[in-house]
């Protein structure tokens, strides 16, 4: 496999796809294919079973938009921007599928029962079970996360998301989202709320 094109080979790769040369861009997908990948896994949420799909649509977005780009952003930031549009059009167009268990929600799980900003957001659908249960224990927790997050707004989970499953920066989440990092942490804060009483409301009606 050829590397990866350097900042100044990414320039020149840009310029050629604007002049009209498909075989330009193909470089710019290897660069960010696993980002994007990354990205769109992390927002779709259970819409996961979209993420392959959603990441050749996003490419194929950016390919014909690219004759629009000027630079004056970088282009990773330009493509993030992209791609959260895209998983925002996903998610509203389209009621949520059935989720299996993965490596993101348990992560996020342990987070929201541990000691991060959100511990104790979770309520614990099991409470008392065998050891040689905790798959099952596993399984219901990361539904409950599921279900918790569905009922966010979608800016407040598609912000829980990028931040708390995808774990990026205030900076980046603000790149993507085009907001200042002084947005993104008043509306994570406010995302972190709203999830903290679903979570209360889930907790007392156990629905």
């Amino acid at each position: 496999m050829e590397p990866a094109p350097t900042p100044h080979e990414e320039s020149a790769w840009i310029t050629r796809c604007r002049a009209g040369d498909p075989d330009a861009f193909e470089p710019l997908v290897r660069k960010f294919s696993a980002r994007i990948q990354r990205l769109v896994g992390g927002i779709l949420g259970e819409w996961r079973g979209d993420a392959e799909d959603a990441v050749q649509e996003i490419f194929l977005k950016a390919y014909l938009a690219l004759p629009k780009f000027r630079g004056d952003a970088q282009f990773s930031t330009w493509l993030y921007r992209i791609a959260v549009n895209h998983c925002r059009d996903i998610i509203r167009r389209s009621p949520p599928p059935p989720l299996p268990l993965d490596e993101n929600l348990l992560a996020a799980e342990r987070r929201l029962t541990g000691d991060g900003p959100l511990a104790g957001a979770l309520p614990l659908v099991v409470e008392e079970e065998p050891e040689d249960d905790g798959e099952e224990r596993a399984r219901q927790s990361a539904e409950t996360l599921r279900r918790l997050l569905g009922e966010l707004k979608e800016r407040h989970r598609t912000i829980l998301v990028m931040r708390e499953l995808e774990e990026m920066s205030y900076d980046e989440i603000g790149q993507a989202l085009n907001i200042p990092p002084g947005t993104v942490r008043s509306r994570l804060n406010r995302a972190r709320a709203s999830l903290l009483r679903v979570s209360e409301k889930y907790g007392r009606t156990g629905s």
